[in-house]
């Protein structure tokens, strides 16, 4: 059952993880052109624009923000793993994984609902850009949220692996190994 909840998910995820990539590196060649733009205004023709600094920042925002579903999903955030790197393998890597995508959960919710209260209060414009900072502020939330897809989708298949019964076991229903020794 497990299983098959983190096959359906991953079903959902992946093309999402795509297209947030995507997005991710375009604001990320859009804010580098931005900041050389910025650099030539200002130190070739003297000329400093006022509009480049806020709306790198907040491509800035809304890249990360892209980035982050996909960085947990791919564990590819900051961790130190000296510990469950010698448990890998068994149920108590298992049973911390599902420990930790709980609390990634957890954490998520408590984020989206901050998240949520500040984007109330985002009625106001930007300093130096034409948009409502209502823009800026929606972006946590909306990801955060899709985070929480792809942290369940992790936790189901800590699940699964946590209470699959191992080839070892006595009643394991793992297809038995057809090679013979030669």
């Amino acid at each position: 059952m497990f299983k098959q909840l983190e096959r359906t998910l991953n079903i959902i995820n992946k093309p999402i993880a795509a297209v947030s990539s995507q997005l991710a590196g375009l604001l990320l060649f859009a804010m580098t052109v931005i900041v050389l733009i910025q650099i030539a205004f200002r130190y070739v023709l003297n000329m400093p624009l006022s509009w480049t600094d806020e709306s790198s920042r907040f491509l800035m925002i809304y890249m990360t923000y892209l980035c982050l579903p996909i960085i947990y999903l791919d564990d590819r955030n900051i961790a130190m793993t000296f510990i469950t790197d010698k448990l890998q393998g068994t149920r108590v890597y298992e049973l911390l994984m599902l420990l930790a995508h709980l609390t990634a959960l957890i954490l998520f919710g408590f984020w989206i609902y901050f998240g949520l209260a500040f984007l109330k209060s985002g009625s106001v414009m930007a300093d130096s850009l034409p948009i409502p900072m209502y823009v800026v502020y929606a972006v946590p939330p909306v990801m955060l949220a899709v985070s929480c897809s792809f942290a369940l989708q992790k936790l189901f298949g800590s699940i699964h692996r946590l209470f699959a019964p191992k080839a070892s076991e006595p009643n394991s229903t793992a297809p038995k190994s057809t090679s013979h020794g030669n």
